[in-house]
């Protein structure tokens, strides 16, 4: 299982600082068996895995460590092999008891390799909250002693426990469902860092439904191991882009910006003056606040504006107060007197912290704007996939799972016709709706839609009487098999194509650097569309029957539904 769409960049990270843990003298049972995965946390040889992993071991040393004094808890990890090595298994001792306590849900383990290291260290972040994809490497049980590699939908948090504060990530995957990667390292694609680590997984009900895999956060397990945090200090640093234009705005940026940026933690960036560069791009995506310079005439500086208020990244719009004021109507401008730098910092500091605030904890606001009030959300946090998730969610999938919700119940209230027949009473019972997202927008479009999947699927009707016949695809039912309607691939999504376009044709280089990241941005608004409709079909319930949408609804992949697609 490949890395779909991973930088070679980020593989190799994971790859050569991932481990797998192995019971060499068979105190457990057979000599060399693989117990799971670990990865490298430190350039000191610091090891972290699942403790359930290690657990059974450690407590046989320690068993053994009471016969005979000279013995040490130890483990036994192997690393890939380099070009003319062979792998080997190298000790590692304990620098702490293994701790796998169910009732508080922490599943941790800290090694140390014997003899150091000079691989590189993972890097890592400490977050509580995070979206996106996800990517992890490890040793799954299907393909013994060989490193794998898979990718999830981050789809919130999961609280196990009785508290809140026992809590941990949990994604959405086809590919991280097999023992062996637990311990493995969680890599977040918004990050571009690691934020904890695989621990267990949850199976499908069939092999078209993907698991639900769950990671122990990182943020948590400083509670347990302080020094942790020492290794994870330069990662937390948040990052704020400057946008200037062509004529930089003297004494804004090194009298004003960056000694307030210092001040609140943060690197500073500064996106490139004139074209937007991949690089421009990649840091809109991560940054955590915006300063755009609007002083002066700049449409490279509106447009990377633009860019960022559509990805929901909080902004704070300046400009010279000692300038002529051309029209800024759009945008609400904090002028700054420059020849007051004291004064200037202290403004932009209260509106950066103000806006940061906001977007950190949203709440209702004064605004009627009526976008506004239907996404719940400032208007500079709606994305293109979130808008879309959401308006579909309104217009398509919640009107088709009120009818299915009501005909498993009171079979008569609707009619479904399959491949041009009605379906039975007993039909109905358990009948679902599984929306199959793309891997590509191409996908969205109806030309495609009946070239490559008309084949597998057949035509399917629903008329409850009181709104519109809605239609989508099914397989042919099969008898004593659960009907499960499709809408396969959400023409919707491919409006997003538009916007990655016109973002792509502002890049400078060359035409394969606009398609690579074209490509990116493509796969980051899928997953986003994806993440932000599981999380809407997770928590919507049905007012009146009070049954949850997901117990009708399920959101899949095209790789597990149609893996023809694939070859």
């Amino acid at each position: 299982m490949g890395f779909h769409g991973l930088s070679v960049d980020v593989r190799e990270k994971l790859e050569q600082a991932t481990c797998e843990v192995l019971d060499v003298d068979g105190v457990l049972g057979e000599p060399g068996r693989s117990l799971g995965t670990a990865w490298l946390v430190s350039h000191q040889g610091h090891l972290i895995t699942a403790g359930h992993v290690v657990v059974d071991l450690y407590e046989a040393a320690v068993v053994k460590a009471a016969v005979d004094e000279t013995a040490e808890p130890v483990a036994h990890v192997r690393f890939p092999a380099r070009p003319g090595e062979k792998p080997a298994a190298e000790p590692a001792v304990f620098v702490m008891p293994p701790i796998r306590d169910r009732s508080a849900d922490i599943d941790v383990a800290v090694l140390r390799l014997s003899a150091g290291t000079d691989r590189n260290a993972l890097p890592t972040v400490m977050v509580d909250d995070a979206e996106g994809t996800v990517r992890v490497t490890g040793y799954g049980s299907n393909t013994p002693g060989r490193q794998q590699s898979g990718r999830g939908v981050l789809t919130g948090h999961s609280v196990k426990g009785a508290r809140s504060d026992q809590w941990l990530f949990q994604y959405e995957t086809t590919s991280l469902t097999h023992t062996g990667f637990s311990g493995s390292a969680v890599w977040s694609t918004t990050h571009n860092a690691v934020i904890g680590f695989q621990i267990s997984y949850v199976a499908g009900r069939d092999r078209r439904e993907p698991a639900s895999a769950l990671a122990m956060p990182l943020i948590r397990v400083v509670d347990y191991w302080a020094d942790l945090r020492g290794f994870t200090v330069a990662a937390q640093r948040r990052t704020c882009v400057l946008i200037e234009p062509r004529e930089r705005t003297p004494g804004l940026r090194d009298d004003v910006v960056r000694p307030v940026v210092d001040a609140l933690g943060m690197d500073l960036y500064t996106s490139r003056d004139g074209a937007t560069n991949a690089e421009d791009y990649r840091r809109l995506e991560l940054a955590d606040a915006v300063v755009a310079d609007v002083t002066g005439d700049d449409s490279n500086v509106v447009y990377e504006l633009a860019v960022a208020q559509a990805l929901g990244v909080p902004d704070v719009v300046v400009a010279d107060a000692a300038l002529p004021d051309p029209d800024r109507g759009m945008f609400q401008v904090q002028l700054l007197d420059l020849a007051d730098t004291e004064t200037a910092r202290t403004q932009l500091l209260g509106r950066l912290e103000a806006v940061r605030s906001t977007f950190g904890g949203i709440g209702d606001g004064d605004t009627r704007n009526p976008l506004r009030s239907f996404f719940h959300t400032p208007l500079t946090q709606i994305s293109a996939a979130d808008a879309l998730s959401r308006g579909y969610l309104r217009n398509f999938v919640r009107p088709v799972s009120e009818i299915l919700r009501r005909v498993r119940q009171r079979p008569g209230e609707a009619e479904v016709v399959v491949d041009g027949k009605r379906l039975r009473r007993s039909q109905l019972a358990g009948i679902t709706l599984t929306v199959v997202l793309p891997d590509r927008l191409s996908w969205a479009r109806d030309e495609f839609i009946t070239r490559d999947i008309a084949a597998q699927v057949v035509d399917v009707s629903i008329n409850d009487g009181l709104s519109r016949p809605r239609t989508m695809k099914a397989r042919r039912p099969r008898r004593n098999q659960p009907v499960v309607l499709y809408d396969v691939f959400p023409t919707t999504m491919n409006v997003m194509s538009d916007s990655i376009a016109e973002r792509v044709g502002h890049l400078a280089g060359s035409p394969e650097d606009q398609r690579t990241a074209g490509e990116e941005l493509e796969r980051k608004e899928i997953d986003r569309f994806h993440l932000r409709l599981l999380d809407l079909v997770r928590n919507d319930m049905d007012r009146h029957a009070g049954e949850l949408m997901r117990t009708v609804v399920h959101v899949a992949r095209a790789s597990a539904v149609f893996p023809d697609l694939y070859g």
